[in-house]
């Protein structure tokens, strides 16, 4: 930063600071692409200078094989009443993890309460006394999701907040619209110690409290997390009942894409793989092929089509499974790997039992099986609905496998049609179909090694990523770079 005085220019040494609040950052909570990027993001933005503390809740059961430092409880005046959150603290890639504990967060699951809205707005009120506690005041905080969407407006309007957070700039990054946050406007405004005016703000949303787009009104900058996508929320079919005040809010709505760990999900280095390879020598990925057929006992003939997704709605799952048979004639085989809704879970079993040689199902989280499916699977289908960003995709793309995808959200700004992947329109069995058979007739010719190539070479990183919010960042602020 530059300060001017008189006809000398002085340089200023300074570091910025941001706080990034989520419900889940991996490997300690996740589950989904929410717990990748709060991890990623973070450590992206260290590596280009920035210190950065990410603030989440202390799960029963955090993954990583860690247990943070305890370092005591605090009671937090949020108004009305005090709530006393434990906390404690962890370092991992430059990064410091702040972990909040309270009886909200000691339960099976991250999500699917009753109460899931009160939990996280407890949740979003304490946060800047949890960062006063471990010394650290940001310079802007980055809210992730509707868990943590209220933050924009408790930094404006809540009475009691520590020295240094009041008026603080904020930034939302909306990762699924689909999830908002949706409860009672008067138990929102007294458990987040909130005035009684915000019920005729943003915060107000069809006679309910909407914690996604009070986020979307009072921070200072939202992002999401593809160009398109950013596109998609202003229209009726995307939004979720929110393209109104998507509109609304104009030019404060940024796309930026998201990236993935190419160190996690490198096919050189990676451990779970039969052999290694790259695209100097993709020779590798002929093993990978052969070693995953012989582990879910399907036969060596044709290509492999792959699907490592949660089974939704959202993800189209069904028109996967619909094309089966025609996908079969073809010539393909095909092995689904994920959880979700049972009728899904039900119909991908039932499929893989008529067809064992040609269809297999393995209905579990199974981290090694899918970097394994990544690499040995030849295409991979991402039929979503719609796909705010998708990762997956990404990841198969730098395995060497081409994606055969909607053109929605993120996935039509990460694939190349018939270049690096491909691509088709509707959400329909027969669009889908149509992609898979046009990626069959180039399998096994040279057309296919360039299309390979191509998808290999891309940069993927979260570095690109991280510099476009590194320069929204400072724009907010009033800094040059």
């Amino acid at each position: 930063m530059r300060t001017v005085t008189g006809q000398r220019t002085l340089t200023v040494s300074w570091r910025m600071r941001v706080l990034h609040v989520s419900a889940e950052v991996a490997p300690y909570s996740k589950t989904g692409g929410l717990g990748d990027v709060a991890a990623a993001l973070p450590a992206a933005l260290v590596r280009l200078g920035v210190e950065v503390v990410v603030v989440s809740p202390w799960y029963h059961g955090l993954g990583g094989d860690v247990e943070p430092l305890w370092i005591g409880d605090i009671d937090v005046v949020t108004g009305e009443e005090t709530v006393t959150v434990g906390v404690g603290t962890l370092e991992e890639n430059g990064v410091r993890y702040v972990f909040v504990g309270h009886p909200d967060f000691r339960r099976g699951a991250l999500y699917g309460y009753a109460d899931d809205v009160e939990r996280f707005v407890r949740f979003a009120r304490v946060v800047p006394a949890v960062a006063k506690r471990v010394d650290f005041v940001p310079d802007l905080v980055h809210a992730h999701d509707w868990h943590a969407a209220l933050l924009p407006a408790i930094l404006e309007h809540a009475p009691l907040l520590p020295l240094g957070f009041a008026g603080l700039a904020s930034v939302l990054t909306i990762h699924n619209v689909q999830f908002q946050g949706i409860g009672e406007l008067d138990d929102v405004l007294r458990l987040a110690g909130l005035p009684q005016g915000l019920s005729r703000s943003y915060l107000a949303h069809d006679g309910r409290a909407n914690l996604l787009r009070a986020g979307v009104g009072f921070a200072d900058l939202v992002t999401t997390v593809s160009p398109t996508y950013a596109r998609e929320l202003t229209d009726g079919a995307h939004g979720f009942g929110l393209d109104d005040t998507f509109r609304h809010v104009g030019p404060k709505l940024v796309g930026i894409l998201n990236g993935i760990d190419t160190e996690v999900w490198n096919p050189a280095t990676d451990p779970f793989l039969a052999a290694p390879y790259d695209v100097g020598d993709p020779s590798g990925k002929e093993a990978c092929r052969r070693a995953v057929r012989d582990e879910l006992g399907l036969d060596h003939h044709g290509p492999l089509l792959g699907v490592v997704s949660r089974f939704a709605d959202q993800k189209g799952i069904d028109i996967v499974l619909a094309a089966i048979p025609a996908l079969l004639e073809m010539g393909w085989r095909v092995a689904l790997l994920g959880t979700g809704d049972a009728g899904l879970e039900a119909a991908a079993a039932a499929a893989a039992s008529a067809d064992p040689e040609r269809v297999a199902a393995h209905l579990a989280h199974d981290e090694g099986l899918a970097h394994r499916l990544y690499a040995g699977s030849d295409a991979l289908a991402v039929p979503s609905r719609f796909e705010p960003c998708g990762l997956s995709q990404m990841i198969a793309q730098r395995y060497g496998t081409l994606p055969i995808a909607r053109e929605t959200g993120g996935l039509r700004d990460t694939i190349v049609h018939a270049e690096d992947g491909y691509l088709f329109g509707p959400a329909d069995t027969g669009a889908f179909v149509q992609a898979c058979a046009l990626a069959y007739s180039a399998f096994a010719t040279p057309r296919w090694t360039s299309l390979r190539h191509a998808a290999m070479v891309l940069d993927r990183g979260w570095q690109t990523s991280a510099q476009a919010y590194l320069a929204r960042y400072r724009g907010l602020m009033g800094v040059s770079s």
